[in-house]
C-alpha cells in the first residue's frame, strides 16, 4: 500500500493541471548604462514536459536587420522563473539604435549554463516571443529540449531578409 501512495505522489509532481505563475519584469532591467534606452518585451514559455525547468543562468543576445545587438547577461526575475509550465515576461533595455528600421530581429540567441543549484540541467523551451511596444519583432514555437552539456547556444537566425507571402519572416533554428 505505501508504494502505490509513492507511485500517485510522484505521478502527480509530474503532471500539471493548471499554468505555473510565472514571473513578471523587474522595472528598468539593464537601463542603467544607457542614455535613452529602448525597452523590449521578451516573454519565455517553459514547457509542460516533467522536470522542463531550469535553475541555469539564461543570457540573451538579439540583433536586429540593420546589424545593432541588444544582449541580457543575465535573465532573471524575483521569484522562480524558467520553472515548468511557466511563463516569464522579461523588460530588456536597448540602445535608442536598436530596431529602427523595425523589420523584425535577424537573430535570436539564448546561452544557458551552469545554475546556482545544480550545475547544468536541460531545459524544455516552448514558446519565445519579442515585442517592442506593440510590434511583434519574433515570435517562434522552439517545442524543444536544450542540453547545455552538449549545446551552449541555441535560437534562431533569419533565413533571408524578404518576408514570406502570409507577412511572416522566415526563420532557421541553430544549436550550436
Amino acid at each position: 500500500m505505501p508504494s502505490l501512495f509513492l507511485f500517485l505522489c510522484a505521478l502527480l509532481t509530474l503532471t500539471s493541471f493548471v499554468q505555473a505563475k510565472g514571473t513578471k519584469p523587474r522595472d528598468n532591467f539593464g537601463c542603467h548604462s544607457l542614455d535613452k534606452p529602448k525597452h523590449i518585451d521578451v516573454v519565455i514559455e517553459t514547457g509542460s514536459e516533467p522536470f522542463a525547468g531550469t535553475n541555469d543562468y539564461i543570457k540573451l543576445l538579439l540583433r536586429d536587420s540593420a546589424g545593432v545587438l541588444c544582449t541580457a547577461v543575465d535573465l532573471n526575475n524575483p521569484g522562480n522563473d524558467h520553472e515548468r509550465n511557466s511563463i516569464d515576461h522579461y523588460k530588456i533595455c536597448c540602445s535608442e539604435d536598436f530596431a529602427k528600421v523595425n523589420d523584425g530581429l535577424s537573430l535570436f540567441l539564448l546561452s544557458h549554463n551552469g545554475g546556482y543549484k545544480t550545475g547544468t540541467n536541460d531545459w524544455f523551451i516552448e514558446r519565445i516571443e519579442v515585442r517592442m511596444k506593440d510590434l511583434l519583432l519574433l515570435e517562434y514555437r522552439f517545442h524543444a529540449w536544450t542540453d547545455p552539456t552538449k549545446v551552449t547556444m541555441f535560437g534562431v537566425s533569419k533565413v533571408t531578409s524578404s518576408r514570406s507571402n502570409n507577412g511572416t519572416p522566415s526563420y532557421t533554428l541553430i544549436r550550436s
